[in-house]
């Protein structure tokens, strides 16, 4: 037997994990009675307020409706690699809550299996390019992250043995600017193991200096600093290299592919 409208909408809240009817209403602005009404079939709801309740709760205004379609998009959320807004964070790379902002696979599932996701951000060998950020709801929250543009095939154990990532961690980046020439030439794709984000060796990572677009750069520790200095380095040499405390940058991951461009 199909579900009435209300029965679905519950549905889709048990499964958003919204555990009761009044945290619900909170989440999405309504009042507690409209909602109950909505919810225990009371009253119907129109299109306008499907679409509404879908957003919040990772669904489809037409499953809600008529009940086609998918029940849920708690299993469509996953489409994003999270991030964060750099205005949130104090100087010590931390959120109010006290969480370490970073970029996270956490809510994103490949609708290709084993597939590693190239994100809508841009890393520039110059200024970088963030693309679209979108909130999705998650839990009893909602979570901000990147767009996935592509999912690629790369081998895990390519990933695991000669790129010495870890394939759970991995996203694919694109490559901006001429800065890091002749290395990383403008639309080649790089590697990036999120899980590698702290400075280890002297080598090529995703940064961020918190208030620019995310870059990819050449780290170099400057051996006997305190506190721990870093030169940043491009591979054009053209440029200027410049020098400054490790602390005040934020490593988004280690570079260990590069996917070139003939």
């Amino acid at each position: 037997m199909q579900k009435s409208m209300g029965e679905r909408l519950r549905a889709a809240r048990e499964a958003a994990n919204y555990p009761s009817a009044t945290k619900a209403a909170e989440a999405l602005g309504v009042s507690l009675s409209t909602y109950r009404a909505h919810e225990n079939g009371q009253n119907e709801f129109n299109a306008e307020i499907a679409n509404r309740y879908a957003k919040k709760f990772g669904t489809t205004a037409g499953y809600l409706l008529t009940g086609e379609g998918a029940r849920t998009a708690a299993r469509l959320a996953p489409t994003i690699v999270t991030s964060f807004d750099p205005d949130e964070q104090d100087q010590d790379g931390f959120a109010e809550n006290g969480e370490e902002h970073s970029y996270s696979r956490e809510h994103w599932t490949p609708q290709i299996a084993g597939a590693t996701p190239e994100v809508d951000v841009k890393l520039g060998a110059g200024s970088g390019i963030v693309g679209e950020v979108i909130n999705l709801p998650v839990g009893s929250g909602n979570v901000a992250g990147h767009k996935i543009v592509a999912e690629w095939l790369i081998p895990m154990g390519y990933l695991r043995n000669e790129a010495k990532a870890s394939p759970s961690h991995t996203i694919i980046m694109e490559v901006v600017g001429d800065s890091m020439q002749p290395t990383y030439m403008p639309g080649d794709r790089v590697i990036v193991d999120l899980s590698q984000n702290q400075m280890t060796t002297d080598t090529v990572y995703a940064i961020s200096d918190g208030y620019s677009e995310p870059q990819i750069k050449r780290l170099q520790r400057v051996p006997f600093t305190q506190p721990s200095q870093v030169k940043i380095i491009s591979d054009n040499p053209a440029l200027e290299t410049f020098t400054v405390e490790l602390g005040r940058l934020t490593i988004i991951g280690r570079i260990c592919g590069h996917i070139a461009r003939k």
